[in-house]
């Protein structure tokens, strides 16, 4: 892949997602509906995959995947991350190594990619698409696609941008504590971060409440999700809500914050 001058998303992002002090924040076992809703309809095609999955963490949905499939590699762009993955799940091969970069890979060398998490959102616009004609090259003809991102029409996401933190009252006194934290530090962050959030026609890049306010996402519409997956040989197959469920093609989503997208390569 061609390399690219670092761009302001990545100079806020990697401080962050590069920390070891997040990796007990992802060391967390249970699958989202929306995982488990894939997992299920695709369950066949996971058990005779070698599958690849981008931004492992500490291996949330990997601990799965090796339960499913024939093979699977872990990347993340976390050392710490990846080093816990290696103690801590078994039957996986673990890389420290950006998503942006899979030239190690062959091509077809994998059935199905995977991307939870919003992973591709951590990217620039010029660099995902990158990713994903190189995500295209390491898939076989027919292989799958799964991925997470960030949803544009989400009219709480784009509300929160533009409004900055909120402060929030909780019963429990542990909650109402986390949440007086995330406020503070969400005042100091956002004013910092608002003026690099960018609306273009394509996409949007928003301050959003991540990790106290400290990162900048990528949100897309699924119409134009499905035309970046076409643009680099995919067919969109499913677009599933965080709750489970499968969405028709002119079914509402502002009320999610993300999508899930299934698409196989041609």
């Amino acid at each position: 892949m061609t390399s690219r001058p670092l761009s302001e998303q990545d100079a806020v992002n990697r401080r962050i997602y590069s920390s070891s002090r997040l990796v007990l924040t992802y060391a967390r076992r249970n699958l989202h509906p929306a995982e488990l809703t894939v997992f299920e309809r695709f369950a066949g095609e996971f058990a005779r995959a070698r599958v690849l999955e981008l931004g492992c963490g500490a291996g949330r949905i990997t601990r799965h995947l090796v339960e499913l499939s024939r093979s699977v590699v872990g990347i993340d762009v976390s050392p710490a991350m990846v080093d816990y993955c290696k103690r801590r799940v078994g039957n996986a091969t673990f890389v420290v190594r950006d998503l942006r970069d899979l030239s190690p890979h062959d091509d077809a060398s994998f059935e199905i990619v995977v991307g939870g998490q919003n992973v591709l959102d951590a990217v620039s616009h010029e660099e995902r698409l990158d990713a994903l004609k190189e995500i295209r090259r390491t898939l076989t003809p027919g292989g799958l696609l799964y991925f997470s991102s960030h949803n544009r029409n989400s009219t709480d996401a784009l509300a929160a941008a533009c409004r900055g933190p909120q402060f929030r009252l909780a019963k429990n006194p542990y909650r109402q504590a986390r949440a007086a934290m995330s406020y503070v530090q969400g005042r100091r962050n956002h004013p910092r971060l608002s003026d690099l959030q960018r609306f273009e026609s394509d996409y949007a890049l928003l301050n959003d409440e991540a990790h106290g306010w400290r990162l900048l996402h990528y949100y897309i519409d699924r119409t134009t999700q499905e035309r970046q997956l076409a643009n680099v040989g995919f067919t969109l197959l499913e677009v599933i809500a965080p709750d489970g469920r499968v969405l028709e093609s002119q079914e509402d989503d502002t009320g999610y914050t993300e999508l899930h997208y299934v698409a196989r390569s041609h």
